[in-house]
């Protein structure tokens, strides 16, 4: 799933009836871009695009797109004076995507026609004009579009059925959203991977899997499982933990993950090595966390075919690991797209200028209420 053009009106302080304002995300030849940086100072809407996205994109999707601390109401949504704010999104989709969609409605056992859509436009207006729903209404066309959104969370839900595996992930896309905390980490856990970390034996009543947001427990995890075959191996699913070590080598040279170790005490902790001494998760720098938590999202989450949204990509960076950052990025999941936004001139600098949305004259500082 690609997002080719957005158009905005009456979302808190951009775009109006008359004058809506209309990103697009594709090249000179019409070709959706791998990566889009939203450029501009404080106040200047980047942030608020990313939220416009999100909150259009997400009813439809059955996904959590949506950062913690956004709140949905018309007072903090809809530019005052007018009645609804309206988002639509020209969503693309490749022929590969439509297949894996018609598969996983038969997986299912559901019915409804999958359309040849290749573009589906999707129009988002909050409050529900209906007064049904508390999310706002959509509406696709071709009206069955929303069938070819809802991929990823089908595939969720059958997991658990054997009837597909985590390979699926790389077929089907959503959106994600990375804000300037990071946060929407979360990882299921196996109990037998949990008890080897922390220490504890649960009774056979205990849960089999246990959900943590923490990123070291994750981390560790990962280091863990990675260490033991599978008894029913995924040659299309990669290792999770080898890439997170190429990929923070890659940027924070020469820092890098040494792995799982256990201590004194016999507890596992992860270390790290900084070409000269080792330390754990708690003496990072910020910078480092930055890329961690970034780095473990993308592999825990299995995020590919997807619209990534990143507030404030370079947050925290040295200007060399920006641009290393920069160009990983695109590259950390299969066929994703990256609209990020920054006010870093190195970022700016450093991709070719139609990849830039300058949006340095955008709206008025008064009234943004937040970038």
């Amino acid at each position: 799933m690609k997002l080719a053009k957005v158009k905005i009106e009456n979302f808190r302080h951009l775009g109006d009836a008359r004058t809506p304002l209309l990103l697009d995300f594709t090249d000179a030849l019409g070709r959706v871009r791998d990566l889009t940086l939203l450029v501009g100072p404080n106040t200047s809407g980047k942030t608020t695009i990313l939220d416009a996205i999100a909150a259009a994109l997400g009813p439809s999707l059955e996904m959590p797109t949506l950062r913690p601390d956004f709140e949905r109401s018309p007072r903090t949504i809809v530019r005052r004076g007018a009645l609804h704010a309206q988002v639509t999104c020209w969503l693309r989709f490749s022929p590969q995507e439509i297949a894996s969609a018609r598969e996983i409605f038969r997986l299912a056992e559901l019915t409804p026609t999958v359309p040849d859509a290749p573009e589906v436009k999707l129009t988002w207006t909050y409050p529900d004009p209906r007064n049904q729903s508390d999310y706002g209404f959509s509406q696709c066309d071709p009206p069955l579009g929303w069938t070819l959104l809802k991929g990823r969370v089908q595939v969720a839900r059958l997991l658990a059925t054997g009837r597909v595996d985590w390979s699926w992930f790389e077929r089907v896309g959503g959106v994600f959203t990375f804000d300037q905390e990071r946060t929407g980490l979360g990882k299921t856990i196996s109990r037998q991977v949990w008890n080897i970390i922390h220490g504890t034996e649960e009774t056979a009543g205990g849960k089999h899997q246990r959900r943590t947001t923490d990123p070291r427990t994750i981390l560790i995890a990962l280091a863990l499982q990675a260490l033991v075959p599978s008894i029913t191996p995924q040659p299309q699913v990669r290792d999770e933990f080898p890439l997170i070590q190429e990929r923070y080598a890659h940027v924070c040279a020469p820092r890098r993950i040494v792995g799982a170790v256990k201590d004194d005490l016999g507890e596992f902790d992860i270390y790290f090595n900084d070409g000269q001494h080792e330390y754990r998760y708690e003496g990072l720098s910020s910078g480092e966390k930055q890329v961690l938590l970034l780095l473990i999202r993308f592999a825990a989450e299995h995020i590919h075919q997807s619209v990534v949204l990143i507030d404030e990509l370079e947050l925290n960076e040295h200007p060399l690991w920006q641009r290393k950052l920069l160009h990983l990025v695109p590259r950390m999941g299969e066929r994703n797209q990256i609209i990020a936004t920054t006010h870093s001139p190195y970022l700016r600098d450093a991709v070719p200028p139609e990849a830039v949305v300058d949006l340095g004259e955008l709206g008025d500082a008064r009234e943004a209420g937040g970038e």
